[in-house]
């Protein structure tokens, strides 16, 4: 499959990579953590996981919606700041 889109959305897979510690640190030695990354971490893993569901059932749903509620709880946390 093709894919265009900003790297960070790789990390959405990451969950099911199987890669161990030492890929994604090669992976952090060539393309550097950018700020906010783990805040938009939990949006690609639900985007995929919401896909998977979508293709497989099963418990990707629950999953998905629990990383899409703490985002918004971050999100609501941020805006009463």
């Amino acid at each position: 499959a093709v894919y265009w889109g900003h790297h960070e959305a790789e990390w959405g897979m990451s969950w099911c990579a199987g890669f161990g510690k030492s890929f994604w640190d090669g992976y952090r030695s060539v393309i550097p953590q950018s700020e906010g990354f783990l805040d938009r971490k939990p949006l690609y893993d639900a985007y995929h996981q919401l896909n998977h569901y979508n293709l497989f059932g099963g418990g990707y749903i629950g999953s998905s919606r629990g990383h899409l509620e703490n985002l918004k709880k971050k999100l609501d946390a941020k805006e009463t700041k």
